[in-house]
């Protein structure tokens, strides 16, 4: 059995880190895995070509807000060339309504909703074991799944957590490595947020789960021997715990050699040893993204976002004395209670802290997260189609 296992990244120097991780999660019994990888600005035509050149029995797209609207024609026209090819969908943007999207598209087979390492190798087993279609018993036994069966859609409950993430194989093979030697590399060494803000999808999750730190180590060891220019950590709060940040910092100040590592990190969470601690960072070995997104303390309360605005801007001003750590700061428009005027307000704020990049991103209503679900309270109009964002509230 062939499966092909397709990412659409939205720009060439970006990878993606979700099929290598489903790749060595599924190991050696799952028939021959392969991964391709493109951009949104890729030709759609020359893609499909590709695809059906390797005549796989498995297609499997990731799905995002910046490429569902690909993901969803490139699996369409494969199905009318390779009719028994099966289409399995799985992302954030598939997740929260996946038997929605099933019955609004025909030609997808099955969608796993959540985290994949688990119910993907299950379902590729099961497939891989049975020649004609598998039994409905089958299907109802792995957690996640939403599929077909006689004609009409079925949805499992979700797979557990898991729980020991060092239980889940390294997606830094060589061939990994090989594919994105001249991209940004993708890292993460924790999943989940301790926070609950209402517009981020990592509120949907209970939790902070971690790799351990001696596997962290030796993969950003691995990544750097390698020649990687740029580690950007998906962590979503990198910094919420500290003896574990402190210990990371330390580790890539001594032994990140020419690459650089980029973190999202919470600023009122530093404290004043992890700050002198980055003060001796070489500098560029160090990016910060520090979510600021208002100084409006009633729109931060709405969003469920806590956050010390006076210790965060202490830190940042610190930070930033240095002049050695990059500092990327991130401003949300359209957020509950912030008008216009509001919102110059926090933007002068922000920018008096004279960052290297400031990023204004208007408000996205993501499917699942708790803003969108809530929509009415605040009046919002939103765009109805990917990546959702506000027009009005």
């Amino acid at each position: 059995m062939r499966t092909v296992l397709v990412a659409l990244n939205s720009k060439y120097i970006h990878s993606s880190l979700a099929p290598w991780y489903l790749k060595a999660a599924c190991g050696d019994g799952c028939g021959e895995i392969i991964v391709l990888e493109y951009t949104i600005n890729d030709d759609i035509e020359n893609v499909l070509g590709e695809i059906y050149s390797l005549k796989p029995d498995v297609a499997a797209f990731s799905c995002y807000i910046w490429n569902i609207g690909k993901a969803l024609r490139l699996s369409e026209n494969l199905k009318k060339v390779l009719p028994s090819v099966k289409i399995v969908l799985g992302g954030p943007e598939v997740s929260f309504d996946a038997e929605k999207i099933m019955e609004e598209n025909q030609f997808i087979d099955y969608i796993i909703t959540g985290e994949g390492e688990a119910a993907f190798k299950s379902l590729l087993t099961a497939l891989k074991d049975l020649k004609d279609e598998p039994e409905k018993s089958l299907l109802s036994s792995i957690g996640s799944l939403v599929y077909r069966f006689d004609g009409n859609i079925f949805s499992n409950n979700p797979c557990e957590l898991i729980k020991d993430l060092d239980q889940i194989p390294s997606p830094y093979t060589g061939e990994m490595l090989a594919s994105t030697s001249d991209k940004v590399v993708y890292f993460e060494s924790s999943r989940g947020c301790p926070f609950s803000c209402s517009y981020c999808l990592s509120s949907t999750i209970d939790g902070v789960r971690h790799f351990s730190l001696d596997r962290v180590k030796s993969e950003l060891f691995k990544l750097i021997k390698a020649g990687v220019k740029l580690v950007k950590f998906v962590d979503r709060t990198f910094n919420c715990n500290k003896a574990r940040a402190k210990e990371i910092f330390k580790f890539v100040i001594e032994h990140g050699e020419n690459t650089a590592f980029h973190f999202e990190a919470a600023a009122d969470l530093f404290d004043d040893e992890m700050i002198e601690m980055l003060s001796q960072a070489p500098s560029g070995r160090i990016q910060f993204e520090i979510g600021i997104q208002s100084t409006n303390m009633q729109t931060l309360a709405a969003v469920n976002r806590k956050s010390n605005l006076d210790r965060v801007f202490d830190n940042v001003r610190k930070l930033r004395q240095h002049g050695n750590i990059h500092l990327h700061l991130d401003l949300i428009a359209g957020l509950p209670y912030e008008d216009f005027c509001s919102f110059k307000t926090s933007f002068d704020a922000v920018y008096s802290l004279k960052p290297h990049n400031l990023q204004l991103g208007f408000l996205k209503m993501l499917k699942g997260s708790k803003i969108r679900r809530e929509a009415y309270k605040y009046s919002y109009n939103y765009r109805s189609y990917p990546p959702y964002e506000v027009l009005g509230n």
